[in-house]
């Protein structure tokens, strides 16, 4: 971004994800925006008072929730106030010293010239709102100086997270053993067959690959059956689409041990318990949405919930757009696995796509044919 030119550079670009155009409350959509952004930020403050030396994210938690605010407040100043974004005065990369502290004074006023901005909008008052718009500016600028967070970084920081959930062009990363030997490769191809085998009440997958069994014998480990004994799936599923599963390296022996360090910091046990919590945190959430069925996309939060999660491993890098696709497509299977039950999964690397098909009838030693797709 031009070191003058950058807010209105930002806006611009957040005018191409601004999801909410098309809508005919989209000022008060964005309005409420605003206010939940700025109160996730006096929220910032009040943990760092809390908890003072015990609470050593605030600068880091301060950049993305300042970021995710500017993003609100360019869409609504250049909706309701066309011209005013380059009447601001905008400072550079350089911020003066932070004060000793978060001044809560500050913050309150922030959060009560933002109030007033949302009064504004729900009243259809735009008489004076440029000048509401321009003192929640000021003492942004204040808050941000005063938590040592640059705007400029702050917006950067927003346009490549936003970026990353919404590319210009999707184009997958390369997958991460491409440089290691074929037997430390993840299998670029694979046929699984998810069997469901019920003694009573209690039913158990097991999974087969070229007639041999593999992994273990797995059962939902809950008193209300939801179909977890075939999470395996999800494994599988960011294999194809992250290029990532240190469970699958585990399950197929393919760990990478031409590299002692990478054997250890990214195949190792550490990272697969990871990948299983990554796996339950998403599961918990796809229950309250029926596993995602008729959705086209996973909430932000959760796939911040999820970044947070692999910080440190090699899958960090690969952008939230492709975390989404495979949650999706993962559970698009996931359903037709459940509905089967069971069924043949055919997982290609290459194509980055997972296929399912039924099993058919016992006595018929043919497989029907794939009439699925891929990542959506």
């Amino acid at each position: 971004m031009n070191d003058e030119r950058w807010l209105l550079e930002f806006a611009a670009l957040a005018a191409k994800t601004d999801k909410f155009k098309d809508k005919s409350d989209h000022a008060a959509l964005l309005a409420a925006g605003l206010i939940g952004e700025a109160g996730s930020i006096v929220s910032e403050l009040k943990k760092k008072r809390r908890e003072r030396e015990a609470y050593p994210v605030y600068r880091e938690r301060m950049v993305e929730e300042i970021g995710d605010f500017l993003w609100y407040f360019v869409r609504l100043a250049a909706v309701v106030t066309p011209g005013l974004l380059e009447e601001l005065p905008v400072p550079g990369k350089v911020v003066l010293p932070a004060t000793d502290g978060p001044q809560l004074t500050g913050h309150l006023d922030f959060g009560a010239a933002v109030g007033e901005v949302l009064a504004a909008v729900s009243t259809s008052k735009s008489d004076d709102m440029r000048t509401r718009l321009g003192r929640t500016w000021a003492l942004l600028t204040v808050i941000s100086n005063d938590a040592d967070v640059c705007l400029r970084d702050a917006a950067e920081r927003n346009t490549a997270k936003t970026r990353s959930r919404w590319p210009d062009e999707k184009g997958y990363a390369p997958l991460f053993d491409d440089a290691f030997p074929v037997e430390e490769q993840l299998p670029r191809r694979l046929q699984i067959d998810f069997l469901e085998r019920a003694r009573g009440s209690h039913k158990a997958v097991v999974l087969r690959c070229n007639d041999i069994n593999f992994g273990d014998r797995l059962t939902d480990n809950i008193e209300d059956p939801d179909g977890y004994r075939f999470h395996d799936i999800f494994h599988f599923a960011y294999a194809v689409h992250l290029g990532w599963s240190p469970v699958v390296r585990a399950l197929m022996r393919t760990k990478r041990k031409s590299n002692s360090k990478i054997d250890e910091a990214q195949d190792g046990a550490r990272a697969g318990i990871i990948e299983e919590a990554v796996s339950a945190i998403v599961f918990s959430r796809a229950k309250q949405l029926k596993f995602f069925d008729g959705l086209d996309h996973v909430d932000l939060d959760l796939l911040k919930t999820v970044k947070e999660f692999v910080e440190g491993f090699e899958v960090e890098t690969v952008p939230l757009w492709q975390w989404e696709t495979a949650i999706l497509d993962g559970y698009r299977v996931f359903r037709s696995l459940c509905a089967g039950p069971g069924g043949r999964v055919t997982v290609d690397l290459g194509a980055r796509q997972l296929t399912y098909a039924p099993h058919v009838a016992r006595d018929d030693q043919q497989r029907l044919p794939s009439t699925s797709r891929g990542a959506p």
